[in-house]
């Protein structure tokens, strides 16, 4: 039953802010509903439909994921946000921390090699995202999968909500990073500029997401999770060195991983504990 849930909730989600684009539609482009709706019916049946193969319900809620990401700017638009938050996040880094360390850092400490370093580190997050998914597959741990995916698109999905509601572009939108520049840099820079959404800085998904898989790295493989767990933090070290995210943003994505996919390893554990007691012998 718990493998429907990661699917369940997507739908959920993309029903939502279907909604959102119909009572807004003169906002968006009625292509970007028309595609929004598909991947909705897409994902529906992949959820419920037994012809659908097991493997694609499994990873269709990963799968969508990219389309997802791409989208949020027209669901910022249709949110009525033609100005983003960008000055309020800075105040807030400001009273925090005494200054901007997306802007200072790599100006204060110009190393090509701890850049490059970084930058490997950030760029870890494509593997990370499939990381635990990947590894509870391969193992045939079809249970622990969809339990570990729940938590996942639970994280993605609260960091979505958060964009529509108060979004903001991050520091590379309003001015040039200050970080060496190198190979891996570059490529990095290159994807972002291939594949970011503007208004999803804050938080950080990169780092809730990452911080959420190292938590459930952490529960289902023990001590080999902190791989996952250091490369998160070089993670979120690099996204404020390559000038990617304000440093409140990497703070309220740390905070918000870990509250939600703890949060999704409950409900999963307790409906768990729920189902061996509703099938005990008395």
């Amino acid at each position: 039953m718990r493998a429907i849930w990661p699917g369940a909730l997507l739908v959920g989600y993309l029903a939502a802010t279907g909604i959102l684009l119909i009572v807004e539609r003169a906002r968006v482009p009625p292509v970007g509903i028309a595609l929004h709706f598909a991947v909705l019916a897409a994902i529906a049946a992949a959820t419920w439909l037994t012809l659908v193969p097991r493997w694609l319900q499994l990873w269709a809620p990963l799968i969508a994921l990219l389309f997802l990401y791409t989208e949020m700017p027209m669901l910022v638009r249709a949110a009525g946000h033609f100005s983003l938050f960008d000055a309020t996040v800075i105040k807030w880094e400001s009273v925090l921390l005494g200054g901007q360390p997306a802007v200072e850092w790599a100006a204060k400490w110009p190393s090509r090699l701890l850049s490059e370093l970084l930058h490997l580190a950030y760029l870890s997050y494509y593997a990370i995202i499939l990381s635990v998914p990947a590894a509870l597959f391969l193992a045939s741990r079809r249970g622990d999968f969809s339990d570990a995916v729940f938590a996942l698109m639970l994280t993605f999905v609260a960091c979505f909500l958060w964009y529509i509601c108060f979004p903001v572009a991050g520091p590379r939108y309003l001015r040039a990073g200050t970080a060496p520049t190198g190979p891996i840099r570059s490529v990095v820079v290159w994807l972002l500029e291939a594949r970011s959404s503007e208004g999803t800085a804050f938080p950080s998904s990169h780092v809730a997401v990452a911080v959420a898989q190292s938590i459930l790295a952490i529960r289902y493989f023990g001590a080999r999770g902190w791989f996952v767990a250091v490369a998160t933090v070089g993670l979120a070290l690099g996204a404020v060195y390559g000038g990617f995210h304000y440093a409140v943003d990497v703070i309220a994505g740390a905070l918000l991983g870990g509250i939600v996919a703890g949060a999704g390893i409950w409900v999963v554990r307790r409906h768990g504990t729920r189902q061996a007691n509703a099938t005990a012998p008395t």
